[in-house]
């Protein structure tokens, strides 16, 4: 019993192949299985907007956050304002953040 655990904790290079190639015959099928008849037209890639024409530009398609979490945002009001505070854009200040935050966890562990 326990020679057979150790050997499924092992890497397989063969059996990693041999699964790809099952997925990929899989997706192969799938794809065959498409409709043959199917022909693209100049509005099959266009997004889907209810029926109305779409507008030239990809930025008037463009939703933004405050819009489409609105309410979300909205409820967590009091946690969100400081957070928006304190974002500035500035890579430099998430690493700064990212290395006193892995800090912490790693006193914390040490500690535990």
């Amino acid at each position: 019993m326990i020679n057979q655990l150790v050997l499924v904790r092992e890497w397989h290079p063969l059996v990693l192949i041999l699964i790809g190639l099952i997925v990929g015959l899989v997706v192969y099928v799938i794809y065959r299985l498409g409709n043959p008849s199917f022909k693209e037209t100049r509005y099959k890639r266009e997004p889907f907007l209810s029926g109305n024409v779409s507008p030239g530009e990809s930025k008037a398609l463009h939703i933004g956050g405050s819009n489409l979490y609105w309410g979300f945002t909205r409820a967590l009001k009091k946690y969100f304002k400081p957070l928006v505070g304190a974002h500035t854009g500035i890579v430099n200040d998430y690493l700064y953040w990212f290395i006193i935050t892995i800090a912490i966890v790693m006193v914390v562990l040490y500690f535990v």
